[in-house]
């Protein structure tokens, strides 16, 4: 019975880490010029100087024309040539080779909204002669081949980056439910120019943002920097979240955006569970006056009782008892709201 009950113990808490992030690569890092093809759904395969074009199915790894939500890198030492006019579904594109246009044909690139190519040291895209509008994101122009070669670091991407010159290179931006009814923020940067915020930002309907915090970047780095932050009130269901780059000038741009499914609808909640002296117990919103906790043993004898006072957590300390099962109740009004099990190792 004992094995029984902390068997669902387990897979009670393992919900806590679910989540639903957006696409395409989250929670897994942006492709780097040194792993690639690590992390690449799409990957040019063509040799510079020559390079393939990006409508040969053959000048792909896997044999293909990129298509809807994939992640297309062009490797070191790879050229890809745009020849005519592209149009093509939302894509993430990493160059860190070559991105050239034929501008007698001409050559356009049209990607659908909320694509971006992402352009890193070392890596180039190729103007030609004249005034031809060669990238558009989303039906916004982007790019002009008299704008002259884009030598990275560069971003070009609509609507939540803009173009010009890179400020942060994110290797990643992800979230994860490590204690009950909080959801915790977690991002990396490879790159930062001048960089001198990140205000992290939550919605329920991706229209209506809201601040829950503020931290200071790195400014100037080339190293890999890891930030975090912990929303200590999500809303049921999806939450979204994007983090507002401030930089030294006051200049803004925007993450991508990542979804957490917000699944837990009990009035209460123990983390960690099992535990080996002191847990917590959180509750889905602050503890009012009147409410009470009391702890009860295997034999149902009521062993510790408290009073919360403000906030959703309480620490329970358990040093002093013996191993196994415990109740706890949340009580107002006589009434028993909620009841928990909890394993003492």
């Amino acid at each position: 019975m004992k094995q029984f009950l902390l068997s669902l113990l387990f897979l009670f808490i393992s919900l806590f880490s679910f989540a639903q992030t957006y696409w395409p690569h989250a929670p897994t890092p942006y492709p780097r010029c040194n792993t690639m093809p690590t992390n690449c759904t799409k990957v040019a395969v063509s040799n510079a100087p020559a390079g393939g074009d990006w409508n040969d199915p053959n000048s792909w790894s896997p044999i293909g024309v990129p298509t809807v939500d994939q992640i297309v890198c062009i490797p070191s030492g790879k050229k890809i040539n745009v020849s005519g006019i592209v149009n093509t579904p939302r894509l993430q594109i990493f160059v860190c080779g070559i991105l050239d246009f034929d501008f007698s044909s001409p050559g356009k690139l049209g990607l659908a909204e909320w694509s971006f190519i992402q352009v890193y040291s070392g890596g180039l895209i190729n103007s030609r002669v004249g005034n031809a509008e060669l990238i558009s994101i989303g039906g916004i122009e982007v790019w002009r081949d008299n704008n002259s070669d884009i030598n990275g670091p560069w971003v070009l991407s609509y609507p939540y980056i803009g173009a010009g010159i890179l400020p942060v290179a994110f290797d990643y931006f992800r979230a994860e439910q490590k204690q009950p009814y909080t959801v915790r923020l977690e991002w990396a940067t490879l790159v930062e120019n001048n960089s001198s915020s990140f205000i992290i930002e939550r919605s329920g309907d991706q229209k209506t943002w809201v601040e829950i915090g503020n931290l200071d970047a790195r400014g100037n780095s080339n190293s890999r920097s890891i930030y975090s932050h912990v929303d200590l009130q999500p809303v049921s269901g999806y939450n979204y979240y994007r983090l507002k780059q401030v930089d030294i000038s006051g200049q803004i741009t925007y993450s991508e955006i990542i979804r957490f499914n917000n699944q837990i609808r009990k009035n209460l909640s123990v983390f960690p569970n099992p535990v080996g002296d002191v847990t917590q117990v959180y509750g889905k919103e602050s503890f009012k006056s009147g409410q009470t906790l009391q702890i009860i043993d295997a034999k149902g004898t009521r062993i510790k009782m408290i009073n919360p006072t403000g906030g959703n957590r309480l620490q329970i300390d358990l040093s002093g008892y013996s191993a196994g099962l415990y109740l706890i109740q949340l009580i107002e009004n006589g009434k028993v709201l909620e009841n928990l099990q909890v394993v003492k190792q």
